[in-house]
Formats: C-alpha cells, sequence, structure tokens
C-alpha cells in the first residue's frame, strides 16, 4: 500500500514540477533561440520510428529525467522547424518567445475557458481583446460578439454554421447554396460538408489575373442558382489567399452580399493580421463582411492553438448556439457576462486568448505593427531582387507576404519547366538552409516563398536567391 501512495504521489508532486522546469526551461528557450542556427527539416528515420512505437506504458512510474530525454531524442527532435526565419512554406509559424510566456503562465493557471463565471478576469481580458480586433476590422464594438478557438477551420466552421442559421430554415437546407473561389482555403469547404452542404450546392467561382474572385461570375452564379430554386446564403471571400496573399474585392462582394440576402464570412486566418499593419487601406470593404476569421499563431506570431472568430453581431452567435430567449436579452443588453459555450460549438476549452494579450501588452501596439510591417516588406524585396534576375518569371507579384516566382526560359517546355522548377525546391530542402516548397498556379509549378517572420533580413533574403541562381548553374540552365 505504501508505494501505491507514493506512486499516486507523483501525480501531484508540485515541487518535482517546479524543480524539473527550472532546470529545463532555460535548456527549452536557449534550443528555440539558436534555431535560425540549425537546419529546418530533420525527417525520422525509419529505426527511429519503430524505436518510438515501441516505448510501452509501464506499471511502474520513470525516471522524469529519462522520459524527458527521450522526448527531446526522439520525439521533439524529428520536426519540421516552421519557427525558422527563412522557411518559406504554408504559413509558417514565427513563433515569438513572448507567447512562449504568456502560454506558459496560462498553462500553469489553466483556468476554465467556456464560461464567464468560473474564470471572470480571464473571460473579460478575452473579451476586450475579441471587442479590440473587431474594432480593428470596422465592426462596431456594441454589436460585435466573438471568441477563441483552435484555429481557422473551426473559425470557418462556426461562421459557417451561423450563416446557415441565420439565412436558411430547417426545410431549406438542401436547396442551401455556398460561393468560394478556386483559391478558398480547404478548411472552408471541409466545414461545409461537415454541417452537410451538398456537394453539388458548392460553387468554385473563378479568379482574375491576381488570383481574387470575380464579382461579376459571381453574381451571375447567383442570379442563375436563385431562377433555378436554389437559395444563395453564404459568400466566402478571403483576405490573404494561402497560394498567393490575394485580397478579395471586398466592397464589391459586400454589394453582392446585401443584395441576394447572403452572409458575407471573410476568411482572414492568415491575412487578417494585415489591419493591424501601415497597409490597412488594402482591406478596404472587410468592415461590411458580416465575420472574419483571424488565426494568432500565423502572423500574430503565436503558439499553435490560438485563433478567432469574430461576428459583427454577437446575437447571431447566440441565436445559434443558446436557444434560450431569456439569454438573448441579456446578451442584447450586456456581453460583459456572456459564457463562450453559448456563442460557440465547444464546451469545454482553454483560455486561447490570453497569450496574444500578454503579447499585445508585452510588446506594445508600435512593436508589433513593424514587425507585421517586415512580411509585407520581405515579400517586396524578393520581387525586387528576382526582377533583376533573366531566368526569373513573377507568377504572382508580392501580395502582403508572400509572393510566387518561377525559373523560366523559353527553351523549355511547360512540362520540363514544372520539373525544373520542383528540382530547385528539392535542392533547396536537401540543403536545408531555406526551404520553399512549391505549389500550383494555373497549371505552373512555382517556387512559393511566405516570408513573414521578423527576424528575416535582407541578407537572408539575398542569400536564398543567390543560392537558386547557383541552383541553376549547378542544373546546366544557363
Amino acid at each position: 500500500m505504501e508505494n501505491q501512495r507514493d506512486e499516486k504521489e507523483i501525480l501531484y508532486d508540485w515541487q518535482e514540477a517546479k524543480e524539473i522546469l527550472a532546470n529545463l526551461m532555460p535548456k527549452l528557450m536557449d534550443s528555440q533561440d539558436a534555431v535560425a542556427e540549425n537546419i529546418i527539416d530533420n525527417p525520422l528515420p525509419l529505426e527511429k520510428e519503430e524505436e518510438i512505437k515501441n516505448i510501452k506504458f509501464g506499471e511502474e512510474p520513470r525516471d522524469a529525467q529519462e522520459v524527458i530525454d527521450q522526448m527531446h531524442d526522439l520525439l521533439y527532435n524529428y520536426v519540421t522547424k516552421q519557427n525558422h526565419p527563412q522557411f518559406f512554406s504554408f504559413i509558417p509559424l514565427a513563433l515569438s518567445p513572448v507567447s512562449v510566456v504568456g502560454e506558459v503562465i496560462n498553462s500553469i493557471h489553466s483556468p476554465y475557458g467556456g464560461s464567464h463565471i468560473l474564470s471572470e478576469g480571464v473571460a473579460i481580458a478575452q473579451k476586450w481583446l475579441i471587442n479590440w480586433m473587431g474594432e480593428n476590422i470596422g465592426y462596431p464594438t456594441k454589436e460585435l460578439g466573438g471568441l477563441f478557438v483552435s484555429g481557422g477551420s473551426m473559425a470557418n466552421l462556426t461562421a459557417s454554421v451561423i450563416a446557415r442559421n441565420e439565412k436558411l430554415k430547417d426545410e431549406e437546407i438542401l436547396k442551401g447554396t455556398v460561393y468560394i473561389s478556386d483559391q478558398t482555403h480547404s478548411s472552408v469547404a471541409k466545414g461545409f460538408h461537415i454541417m452537410g452542404v451538398p456537394l453539388k450546392n458548392i460553387r468554385k467561382i473563378e479568379t482574375d489575373e491576381l488570383f481574387r474572385m470575380k464579382p461579376d461570375i459571381l453574381r451571375e452564379q447567383m442570379k442563375k442558382d436563385k431562377e433555378e430554386g436554389y437559395i444563395p446564403f453564404l459568400i466566402v471571400g478571403t483576405a490573404g489567399t494561402t497560394n498567393t496573399g490575394s485580397i478579395d474585392p471586398l466592397n464589391e462582394l459586400a454589394d453582392i452580399a446585401e443584395e441576394f440576402d447572403a452572409w458575407l464570412h471573410i476568411d482572414g486566418a492568415y491575412g487578417a493580421t494585415g489591419v493591424l499593419s501601415s497597409y490597412k487601406y488594402l482591406y478596404d470593404g472587410i468592415e461590411r463582411s458580416d465575420s472574419v476569421s483571424w488565426d494568432g499563431h500565423k502572423w500574430l506570431f503565436q503558439s499553435y492553438g490560438c485563433a478567432a472568430i469574430i461576428c459583427k453581431d454577437r446575437l447571431a452567435m447566440t441565436r445559434t448556439f443558446n436557444a434560450n430567449p431569456e439569454y438573448l436579452k441579456d446578451v442584447a443588453a450586456d456581453d460583459s457576462k456572456v459564457n463562450f459555450w453559448d456563442i460557440g460549438i465547444e464546451l469545454t476549452s482553454p483560455t486561447r486568448g490570453m497569450r496574444l494579450w500578454y503579447t499585445l501588452q508585452r510588446v506594445g501596439l508600435k512593436g508589433m505593427r513593424s514587425a507585421i510591417d517586415t512580411g509585407f516588406e520581405s515579400a517586396k524585396y524578393f520581387e525586387e531582387l528576382f526582377k533583376g534576375e533573366e531566368y526569373f518569371e513573377i507568377v504572382s507579384p508580392a501580395m502582403l507576404s508572400c509572393i510566387n516566382v518561377r525559373y523560366y526560359n523559353e527553351k523549355y517546355s511547360e512540362e520540363e519547366l514544372n520539373e525544373i522548377n520542383h528540382k530547385l525546391s528539392e535542392m533547396a530542402t536537401k540543403r536545408n538552409k531555406a526551404i520553399y516548397y512549391t505549389t500550383q498556379l494555373r497549371g505552373k509549378t512555382v517556387l512559393r516563398f511566405c516570408a513573414i517572420h521578423p527576424c528575416l533580413t535582407k541578407e537572408n533574403i539575398k542569400e536564398v536567391v543567390e543560392n537558386i541562381k547557383k541552383d541553376i548553374k549547378e542544373l546546366g540552365l544557363e
């Protein structure tokens, strides 16, 4: 019995946890501080995969340091360092140590994020943060609502469910049509599937030369659908597409949404952060939308799991997720004690916004604006350098922090050019100093650069371009 009691006590040995973290945290922070000096990609060898699978859960406790060493050497060691300043693929992490501090504090306190009364202080802080984000979008503060969710996928799903509830009767769901562009993120269509929109009711609208949704095509499609008995109820525009950083023509989308009484949601998971930058003018019209998704773990430099859905009308959120008429009256009068579980999908949830609250307080708006502006400036500098070279084609110009280019020489076929550009990406990955995967734009294989990291320098960018030129020479393409 004594051994059993001792083993159970390990579970709540706060003194041991304090000692472990006091020793471990400096090492962890040092490893992150040195991330730019190390390789980016570290694939897991097959023998290590088998070693991980063979780690058993035993009846007896193990030594803490032994487990921690195993986690470091076997698990966390074999990752792609998406927070490296020269990782340009997907939407990079660009993790800030300030966010880490905020998340550590929040994790240790571990407040309940679903209700107001169980975590009043952080609930009020998160509501003020949501209000501030909504104000920067341009929503009226007294009416807006929102909550923090795990990511853009959940934010887009939440917005889509609200749109369905607001614009369709139950018996109309199978007639409801939704509208996206050929550049809309896959999470949007995934959300439609989850909430029961038939595949045949999803309309994919073509984009222009800058990969922005074409409003005239959208209007004609919605008019046609309405004439055929469908109910156009949701338009999803994008403020910062993943591939190119394009911003759809927001004012024109808003005009069309009003014309057809449709909900306008803006997927700003990556790009909405730009409303805090010196380039806010690019987002004219976003204030006319009904909802916006906005990820903190993208261009706000937070750790993963920090995103928000912000709605112009918080009552729309409440009507969707809480059916109590008295509660609706309370929310209409005052949102200060709104329970997050009554305006979203989750009941139990962490207080995901507190790391961002801490970051904004610690860094200040001027510092954040400067960090965000760096992304715009880095993409422009990439474009400037590539334009000065003979064998590069700008497939999509610098938009937000993204630019897409490809090696081009008219003596090669399109198929050969696609293979060459794919090879250039492979050579960079093998070199492991900068990673830029390819994407497809209008049938062309292109090198995509998303340069959001504030620590990326012009010297880094020059080196990347010079290395591509060396790779071209090595392939004998000049």
